[in-house]
């Protein structure tokens, strides 16, 4: 069966006059900007109405479900039990003819079954794969009887109770059933998808469902206003917020038995104009990557391993917000412990569960800070010492100290690239000469999305793309590859993420640049001839090796000064 592309699906469109060529272009641009449907995006920007897109996509045969956006009023007259028995999906209605999505479209019984429950005796049959049927007859009908029962329940409620009096005990009983079962079928999609966080979010049509899978955040569906107080009450007593303060941002957290795995949640609420908004962070409680298969190229891998080893000083982790960095520490943990040894972490918050180790969370409003707490942990005889992250002079002063007292210190940093670390740890007042001489190296990463297995296929760039990456064309006996997009990679082309990396180990040289304070192009310099490979040249490297796109690696690298 033939796969539909999005950029096909475009072209469809355009070539039928459903759209004009500077509608094909700027939706092309949209769809590759979001990762979104292209029939979602016309109809977002009001260009044509679904019917038009639905029936021009049937017509020439499109079998990519995905790209159709069902009738909500046709969608009622099924039960679900009957659609899931017959494998079919309700389409759309246009004219005298309703169409369906058939994995069988001679089947007898579910054509007549078809025809009794939509009052259509013309039917016309949209042929689609049977995983392709039930994954969108889980999409529209999974959460619609929960959407469906919990609407029931907010209309049962008396009209003249206030807000806070109905919404106050939502979730806590028996009654209350189809909001919990909403809220735990977001949460189980959430784990299926590997989505990193969930966002509910009021809007003025309604609570608007997304999802962060592989970096980005994915629009799930909008469901009616009038849940937005039970759903997010039943979210905040779970968290063990306070559901009657709205007016302030809280923070949360719960934990959910998913799949036999027990999972954390780290719940944040914002007030908007329309309401809370809420995300929780999925917080994978056994989530363990060892350190070979975070994406290390074999000689970053084999001078990481020598960093590792030492027994004494500081090791950094650097990069935005989201770039992985307590992912690498968790796995430089599981690296370094040893029974012989005695690991005490300080985190906001305890994201990560580690056997062996002695976790604590720091607690700001009782006065229980990162610095506070460094304090407190050397008191412990600690010999490795993980801090989730220096924010402050003080807590950077004492992290370093200690790695030049006996202890081998991990700790995070927000800068660009591993040399201006240096630099942002002199303006922040440590001592040149305790740097130079507590300092191991610095790792700065960042996580690039990795092609779709599914749909890769060999394409050649543009020639202004080599350019802006610094390669006059490609090297010989290499191919570079990207991902046409799939219903496996939701037709982004890619799926799942790995990481690229700066390593630069503090050579002798480079701790008399310390002393004497040299710019953060001098060190860069001198990192270079140490072997250093920018994060730019390592991404480069793995799109040559048909891992990732340099398009993916321009747009990750882009902020980084000096590239």
């Amino acid at each position: 069966m033939e796969h539909w592309s999005e950029e096909k699906i475009a072209k469809t469109l355009l070539d039928n006059g459903v759209i004009t060529e500077k509608q094909y272009q700027e939706a092309i641009r949209l769809q590759r900007d979001s990762g979104k449907k292209i029939s979602k995006i016309i109809c977002d920007l009001n260009i044509s109405q679904p019917l038009k897109i639905n029936s021009t996509l049937a017509l020439k045969g499109c079998t990519d479900l995905d790209s159709y956006i069902p009738s909500t009023e046709l969608i009622e007259k099924f039960k679900e039990e009957d659609v899931r028995k017959y494998e079919v999906m309700p389409l759309f209605i246009m004219g005298s003819q309703i169409y369906v999505a058939m994995t069988n479209p001679t089947d007898y019984e579910a054509l007549q079954m078809i025809r009794f429950a939509s009052g259509f005796s013309q039917i016309r049959n949209v042929v689609a794969q049977p995983e392709d049927v039930k994954k969108m007859i889980d999409k529209f009908y999974g959460r619609r009887g929960a959407i469906i029962e919990a609407m029931k329940e907010v209309n049962l409620r008396k009209p003249t109770e206030s807000a806070e009096l109905k919404y106050r005990n939502f979730g806590t009983t028996v009654a209350d059933a189809p909001i919990v079962k909403l809220v735990d079928e977001y949460i189980e999609r959430g784990i299926s998808e590997n989505a990193s966080d969930i966002h509910f979010e009021p809007q003025a049509d309604g609570l608007r469902v997304r999802m962060r899978i592989d970096g980005l955040l994915h629009t799930i569906e909008t469901i009616p206003f009038s849940l937005v107080g039970p759903l997010t009450s039943r979210i905040k007593i779970m968290a063990q917020m306070k559901i009657d303060l709205r007016m302030v941002p809280q923070d949360g957290r719960f934990s959910k038995t998913v799949s036999n795995d027990e999972i954390d949640f780290r719940v944040s609420s914002f007030p908007g104009i329309f309401g809370e908004s809420l995300v929780l962070r999925i917080l994978r409680r056994t989530m363990r990557i060892p350190i070979n298969e975070l994406g290390f190229s074999a000689n970053i891998l084999a001078d990481f391993h020598k960093a590792l080893q030492n027994d004494k000083g500081i090791f950094l982790v650097t990069g935005p917000t989201g770039c992985g960095k307590t992912t690498t520490l968790v796995s430089i943990l599981h690296e370094v412990k040893d029974p012989s040894k005695k690991i005490v972490t300080l985190e906001n918050p305890v994201e990560y569960q580690i056997d062996g180790a002695v976790q604590g969370q720091i607690h700001p409003q009782a006065g229980f800070t990162f610095s506070k707490g460094l304090r407190a942990i050397l008191r412990h005889d600690p010999n490795i010492i993980m801090v989730a992250e220096i924010r402050d002079p003080e807590t950077a002063a004492i992290a370093i100290e200690a790695g030049l007292t006996g202890h081998f210190v991990l700790s995070t940093l927000h800068t660009n690239n591993a040399p201006s670390t240096i630099i942002r740890l002199l303006e922040m007042g440590v001592e040149p000469y305790i740097l130079s001489s507590s300092l191991i190296g610095v790792l700065a990463q960042r996580l690039v999305r990795t092609i779709c297995p599914d749909c890769r296929q060999p394409y050649t760039p543009a020639k202004s793309i080599l350019k802006t990456v610094g390669l006059k064309e490609i090297p010989k006996n290499f191919q570079l590859f990207n991902g046409k997009g799939c219903s496996k990679c939701r037709n982004t082309g890619f799926r799942g993420r790995t990481g690229i990396f700066e390593l630069m180990l503090v050579s002798e040289r480079m701790r008399h640049m310390i002393i004497s304070q040299s710019g953060s192009a001098d060190v860069e310099i001198e990192a270079k001839k140490t072997g250093m490979r920018s994060l730019r040249e390592d991404g480069i490297r793995k799109a040559l090796q048909g891992i990732t796109t340099l398009e993916e690696i321009m747009g990750v690298t882009q902020e980084i000064s000096g590239e």
